[in-house]
């Protein structure tokens, strides 16, 4: 059975001769303009085209394209990059710069994002100058190992993490890389072998190199980078990223399905659900998701103290328009009196417990088992108010159940 399933889900993965010859088109176009470019403006660099795009492991569908300028020690990045734009634009070419470790430039071609990502040629072993300079020997290394059929293995592995959430190193979801699953694909030799591991895998415990290293990281789940030792290329994976793809690996082996590689329909569960959105800040990516899964930890933690029961909460944002920060509760009010415990009877700080309490409007302070307790009025009885108090008058609104998505929905892929 599962021999047939990812015979299957391979044709679903497998992108038309039409989609390759697409692909192939706007590259060599896009590798035209900039070999131009270079010889004009004189930079002391090589353009080469990296990714999942050169080495036949992307997936149908996918509309961005990865080249890049590999430059000489002594040439300016952002000079490179303005020098680059302006050349863009004589030619007819639409642009917009993006930042990451350093600006790069995106390209919009026939519907085809293109990034031109500039970086610094460097020797296997030499450290790097911006995270960029590792693509090119990670390109390679890949390149030089990887078999035809293990090609198709990472497409079939990334469309598998890309169903069950956890496809992408961005911090919006603190999965797999492109570049770690197909290390992954390499390192165990096939989708269903990678499967067949990572049922077995136990965070902070798992550990895969390609050569013998004494390097250590504290993570959940450590790859050793084969062109760079000294860096873990799964840091970017969670504990709940990487247990997912534990539970999601476990359970296609015991029940093969195609849910693992189809989007499935999202069936929502009623429940009681508080989204606070916010207006995008019209910041990078990176910072926004990073500023907003902070401050939605910090409500967590404020909403749990007011009393309320948070089942579950996440951030979305569709990078454009809107932040929201999304808590699924329990309830959405609770009763005017909660109860409160002291410290054990034993323990001298029962006095200060009990003499806070003395003079308040308080049921108690009486003892329960080993312990002083007193039954108080709440702060805050409406989820509402217990927002704004901590938010204050900024600007957001609040919306209850009115959301409809993942974090209400039953999961449409486990089987």
């Amino acid at each position: 059975m599962i021999e047939e399933i990812i015979r299957r889900a391979s044709e679903l993965v497998t992108p038309t001769s039409e989609e390759e010859r697409s692909v192939n088109l706007i590259t060599n176009r896009v590798v035209e303009v900039l070999d131009k470019w270079v010889k004009s403006a004189g930079v002391n660099a090589t353009v080469e085209v990296l990714g999942s795009s050169a080495r036949s492991t992307w997936l149908p569908g996918q509309r961005d394209i990865d080249v890049f300028v590999i430059m000489e020690r002594g040439e300016d990045i952002r000079k490179v990059v303005e020098s680059l734009s302006n050349f863009l634009t004589e030619v007819g070419i639409s642009w917009f710069v993006r930042y990451a470790q350093h600006p790069y430039v995106t390209l919009s071609i026939d519907n085809y994002e293109v990034d031109v990502v500039p970086c610094y040629r460097i020797n296997p072993g030499e450290k790097p100058i911006t995270a960029a300079d590792r693509s090119p020997l990670h390109h390679r290394f890949l390149s030089e190992r990887l078999t035809q059929t293990q090609r198709g293995d990472v497409r079939l592995l990334k469309q598998f993490l890309k169903t069950i959430g956890v496809y992408g190193a961005e911090i919006e979801v603190e999965g797999f890389s492109g570049y770690l699953t197909e290390l992954l694909v390499l390192y165990y030799g096939s989708f269903v072998e990678v499967l067949k591991a990572v049922e077995k895998w136990r965070p902070y415990k798992t550990y895969i190199t390609f050569f013998d290293t004494q390097k250590k990281f504290k993570a959940p789940l450590v790859v050793i980078d084969p062109v760079d030792p000294h860096r873990n290329a799964a840091a970017a994976v969670s504990l709940t990223s990487m247990s997912t793809f534990i539970l999601a690996a476990k359970r296609f082996l015991k029940k093969p399905s195609l849910t693992y590689f189809t989007p499935g329909e999202v069936n929502v569960v009623l429940t009681n659900v508080v989204e606070i959105v916010f207006p995008h800040p019209q910041q990078p990516p990176e910072v926004v998701w990073g500023k907003y899964k902070r401050l939605g930890k910090t409500l967590y933690n404020w909403i749990t103290e007011c009393g309320f029961r948070v089942f579950r909460w996440g951030v979305e944002s569709d990078e454009k328009s809107y932040v929201k920060l999304i808590y699924v509760l329990d309830q959405l009010s609770l009763g005017h009196y909660q109860l409160h415990k002291g410290p054990p009877v034993y323990d001298d700080s029962v006095h200060a417990f009990v003499e806070k309490y003395l003079e308040s409007e308080v049921v108690g302070p009486f003892v329960h088992g080993s312990r002083v307790y007193v039954i108080k009025k709440r702060r805050f009885t409406e989820i509402s108010q217990c927002i704004t108090s901590r938010l204050g008058g900024g600007n957001y609104t609040i919306h209850i159940n009115k959301y409809r998505g993942r974090l209400v929905s039953r999961n449409p892929w486990i089987t």
